[in-house]
């Protein structure tokens, strides 16, 4: 490499060699002053090639060197290391933002991606008898009016929960249908086009329509999750009871809201229950916003997350859900799924059971 002497002080001169618009040779420090009192540190010299700069292309370090020449001074100290000091180097000095060398020369490594290791379990109260060791199939699985969904791809990976509501069979209506229509309409949706993780109202819309244009009626909550795996960010949209809970280092990071009717008396549903004239009763858009709950989320390595409806949330304390995390950390991903449901199995009463799904991931890098 070539080097350059650069001189450092609190005066605003600047050099006149170094602000000759004909020299392009060589790095352009912010400041420097002729008193050989003035502090003194070796700095490398970045060499462009003046053929290639007529040429009018960017660059990443002419950027950060040429555009940038009348910068502000941080007002933090950087320390120096003994190892790279001289008897004319002090170890405290004050250096513009865009001369620390690894912000203003390097470009920023890239982050890894993530993505989300999952295992499932559950149970329909319809089941008598031992709970099963593993319902662990979301396409096959006998989950009673729960559904589950899972769709990934190179960017996103969405997850997502419904729970039908059971008093729709006093109509006449199987509460599973629905649920079940829900998911399988966003697995469409998703396959079909590049939505983000941000656009999961319009998702819920899309799939929606596709709900009521094939004449399925019933109603279930519904939580989604996507995660954005190069952003690191976890996006989450939240209709009724059903919801999640993210794990960090065995302890809370953040959980969902349950959201209400007006009258606080029932948890909100998402629904399709064509009247006799054809109306739909799904909302628009934004008065869809109004009755979810959407929130942003970053997550990181080694996080737990664990997604269910009800059947989990209605019989397990969150001190009890932690034991469970925390006996489960150094095990199989599957073990803890199954521990959950057990746990809430075993808290219900005889005639007190209710469908139970069960989503379990883990966030990993790729």
């Amino acid at each position: 490499s070539t080097y350059k002497i650069v001189h450092f002080s609190n005066s605003r001169k600047y050099n006149k060699e170094n602000t000759n618009q004909n020299n392009l040779s060589a790095f352009t420090p912010n400041q420097s002053c002729q008193d050989s009192s003035s502090l003194t540190r070796i700095e490398p010299t970045i060499v462009y090639d003046e053929t290639w700069l007529s040429n009018k292309q960017y660059n990443r370090r002419v950027a950060a060197f040429i555009d940038h020449i009348d910068e502000k001074f941080t007002n933090e100290n950087i320390e120096i290391s003994n190892k790279h000091t001289s008897s004319r180097t002090s170890s405290v000095y004050k250096v513009s933002t865009e001369q620390i060398i690894h912000k203003g020369i390097y470009p920023t490594k890239l982050e890894t991606n993530l993505h989300l290791r999952i295992a499932v379990n559950g149970v329909s109260k319809s089941l008598r008898g031992q709970f099963p060791l593993s319902n662990s199939n979301l396409n096959n699985g006998d989950f009673g009016d729960d559904a589950g969904m899972i769709v990934e791809n190179r960017n996103f990976c969405f997850v997502g929960l419904a729970d039908g509501a059971g008093g729709n069979r006093s109509y006449g209506i199987n509460p599973a249908d629905f649920s079940r229509a829900i998911l399988a309409a966003c697995e469409k949706v998703l396959h079909r086009s590049n939505l983000k993780p941000n656009q999961l109202p319009r998702l819920i819309k899309s799939a929606m329509q596709q709900v009521e244009a094939s004449e399925v009626q019933g109603s279930s909550t519904l939580c989604l999750l996507a995660l954005d795996k190069q952003k690191h960010t976890l996006t989450s949209l939240n209709i009724g009871d059903s919801g999640f809970v993210i794990y960090r280092n065995n302890e809370i990071y953040c959980r969902s809201t349950c959201t209400m009717n007006s009258n606080g008396c029932a948890p909100r549903q998402l629904f399709a229950l064509n009247d006799s004239i054809g109306l739909s009763c799904f909302m628009n858009e934004t008065k869809f916003l109004q009755d979810c709950s959407l929130h942003n989320v970053k997550v990181q390595k080694g996080d737990i997350i664990i997604l269910s409806s009800d059947g989990l949330w209605d019989v397990i304390e969150c001190d009890q859900l932690q034991k469970v995390v925390e006996r489960n950390k150094n095990k199989r991903l599957q073990d803890l799924a199954d521990d959950l449901l057990k746990q809430a199995v075993d808290g219900y009463i005889t005639d007190g059971r209710d469908d139970i799904l069960i989503i379990v991931c883990r966030v990993g890098e790729s």
